[in-house]
């Protein structure tokens, strides 16, 4: 697969390399919905279809995504006629689960590339039918860019950062977007996997830097699901391991830059 601004990213030693010369057009994955859920027509098994290989990592359902997915469908009151948005989307899952949760608009965003965004709207029709699927739009965003194409209904209640925090790079990208974004009384849920277990300390250092510009946070999942790659290095019980936070604004939490 390319590695072009792989090393930019922070993302060069995350993924093994495919042992193909050539990369695949499309792969699939499923997820099963939870009981009591189901899709407009019935089916119980969400079909994710997935880019090639990709630079970005778009070509990987993530056990992260799965687990952030039944959070949000565990606790409809982050959803139901809210708005949401979700960051570094890659097969949209947790968008499709927010839309099916009840959320009036979701913004389903990725890195502004026509294979990822035209991916993430053949989810969207494949999965949901027409009513639901008006309400969730693919769109092309780069982390701490200009927010104001994401803005034109308002604000969100709800967005979405599933397995990113690993990209440490981006971390104020990210913070920039978050902070432009959320509503005011606004969630965000910020969920993430120690892929690199000798960088777990970088990947939890988003949240006390989240904190000094302003927000709360709490740990509310930490679910084993098994390291989805066995011949990565470091301990596969820290690679296999899900962690959620539910982060909100708290002013009372924010350190004046002076004061650092």
């Amino acid at each position: 697969m390319s590695t072009s601004g792989d090393d930019d990213l922070g993302l060069c030693d995350l993924m093994p390399r495919s042992p193909s010369p050539e990369p695949i057009p499309f792969s699939f994955a499923t997820y099963t919905l939870p009981s009591g859920f189901a899709l407009p027509s019935g089916e119980t098994d969400i079909s994710i279809r997935l880019v090639g290989t990709h630079p970005l990592w778009g070509h990987h359902l993530w056990n992260t995504a799965r687990v952030t997915t039944n959070y949000i469908l565990a606790h409809p009151e982050l959803t139901k006629g809210k708005r949401v948005l979700e960051l570094g989307a890659g097969g949209a899952l947790p968008s499709l689960a927010a839309a099916l949760g009840g959320a009036t608009f979701v913004a389903a965003t990725d890195y502004n590339d026509a294979a990822l965004l035209e991916n993430i709207a053949f989810n969207v029709a494949s999965n949901l039918d027409h009513q639901l699927g008006d309400r969730v739009e693919a769109i092309g965003h780069t982390w701490g860019a200009d927010v104001a194409p994401l803005l034109e209904g308002g604000k969100y209640d709800l967005v979405i950062l599933s397995d990113l925090a690993f990209n440490h790079s981006q971390h104020p990208a990210l913070m920039k977007t978050l902070d432009a974004t959320l509503a005011d009384d606004g969630i965000a849920l910020v969920f993430l996997t120690h892929h690199r277990p000798r960088f777990a300390e970088a990947d939890m250092a988003f949240f006390p830097n989240l904190a000094k510009k302003g927000y709360g946070y709490e740990r509310v999942v930490e679910e084993y699901t098994g390291a989805m790659f066995q011949d990565d290095p470091g301990d596969e019980r820290v690679r296999g391991t899900v962690h959620g936070f539910r982060c909100w604004r708290d002013e009372s939490a924010k350190v004046d830059e002076e004061e650092e």
